[in-house]
């Protein structure tokens, strides 16, 4: 499942999620001439995973708590239709015409699994390796063709995944006084207004985060007076600030050299930093002179922070990396 494992991987970082597949995968490779019948199960866990989480990324009402487990065939159907609607593309016909293979597939695991449902011993009918091969082909083909179309569908600008905001779900539940106790009134709004979910998340949740950091910045001190310069005085520093300017051009090309990268190296490895976008940050950064985005920051971590701390840990980490390349300046001015 080499194909698979490699589309998945080109998109992990915008689909993180989809990593927990690996382990199926892993499954597959080990098992297609040792145990077939695991292998041909594994192969049929993941088309499953998979089109639950097609279904549940593309359609607003459907949750993990809301989707039928047992019929297989169905909730391929089912996605390979979402999918259908979201890439022009793609041959929609064509790839559900496979739900006859994959309930074929879910009858050969139910009688011959030997792990989902249990089975008496001695077991009676084995797969053979050639079966478990040709199975496991014809689900990297498949997946292959879907994996590539769902990829390309552009989540940047789309809804909200209920699944992948647990800290959100439970701030509206927790400041929602909701009448029916065992119902999520963060769920049924997912599910029944859509534009509202966001709505409060983009208008109220998020906005918590800068509160909590204004109010700690507040500082309970008297205003220093201060006396305003004259206007000589103020033309004479502009001036001398746009010379600095001129003459303090930032050379990218002089300054990364073994000793700068070296150091930032090991100041990413520290910060747990991707090197290429820490690299672009600094040079942006001593180009400019100007204080970096809060997004091109966060853009540099390998691990993004929970939403709650992430204000906190991103302006803490941007006053690092700005000290980090001051000191890398000054070095390389000392040289």
């Amino acid at each position: 499942m080499d194909k698979t494992r490699e589309i998945i991987l080109a998109n992990i970082e915008k689909h993180s999620h989809f990593e927990e597949y690996f382990k199926i995968l892993d499954i597959i490779k080990v098992n297609e001439f040792k145990n077939p019948d695991i292998c041909i199960e594994s192969c049929k866990a993941l088309i499953e995973g998979i089109s639950k989480t097609i279904i549940v990324n593309l359609d607003n009402t459907r949750t993990a708590d809301n989707i039928d487990d047992d019929n297989l065939p169905k909730l391929f159907k089912e996605s390979m239709n979402l999918l259908t609607d979201r890439c022009e593309d793609i041959e929609g016909d064509f790839i559900i015409r496979f739900s006859a293979i994959i309930q074929a597939l879910g009858e050969i695991r139910n009688k011959r699994g030997d792990i989902s449902h249990g089975r008496m011993a001695p077991k009676s009918i084995f797969s053979s390796h050639k079966l478990a091969s040709t199975v496991k082909n014809m689900t990297e083909s498949m997946l292959e063709y879907v994996l590539v179309h769902y990829f390309s569908i552009d989540f940047s600008t789309g809804k909200l995944i209920y699944d992948e905001l647990e800290e959100y779900n439970n701030w509206l539940d927790d400041n929602t006084d909701f009448p029916i106790k065992k119902a999520k009134y963060s769920q049924l709004l997912y599910e029944n207004d859509i534009d509202e979910y966001e709505n409060r998340y983009n208008n109220d949740f998020l906005k918590t985060d800068d509160e909590e950091t204004k109010k700690e910045e507040v500082v309970d001190e008297k205003p220093e007076v201060k006396e305003e310069p004259k206007k000589e005085e103020v033309k004479a520093e502009q001036q001398e600030k746009e010379i600095k300017k001129l003459v303090g051009t930032f050379d990218e090309e002089s300054f990364w050299g073994d000793a700068t990268n070296e150091k930032t190296e090991e100041f990413a490895e520290t910060e747990n930093l991707k090197i290429k976008e820490l690299k672009k940050l600094i040079t942006d950064f001593l180009f400019s002179e100007k204080k970096p985005l809060r997004d091109d920051v966060s853009n540099t971590m390998n691990e993004k922070p929970s939403l709650k701390e992430r204000a906190k840990t991103i302006e803490a980490l941007t006053g690092r990396i700005i000290a980090f390349a001051d000191e890398l300046k000054k070095q390389k001015l000392e040289e």
